[in-house]
């Protein structure tokens, strides 16, 4: 997550030559993919954020408002 970030709430999942935005929506839901993430690794992301959203949505509200 970046401190000057813009909306939708969403954190970055990177990965070796690849990076995907993930919403922070209930369920999270991927914004978009950068670069060629291995079979697996996108649904990994998703399922990180998950594991963390509650978490990940409050560190969102105190960087941004």
């Amino acid at each position: 997550m970046y401190p000057n970030d813009h909306e939708p709430p969403h954190a970055h999942v990177i990965g070796a030559g690849w990076e995907v935005r993930v919403a922070l929506s209930c369920p999270p839901g991927l914004l978009t993919v950068a670069g060629r993430p291995k079979a697996g690794e996108g649904a990994d992301a998703l399922l990180a954020v998950e594991a963390r959203l509650s978490e990940l949505r409050q560190l969102w509200s105190e960087l941004h408002g």
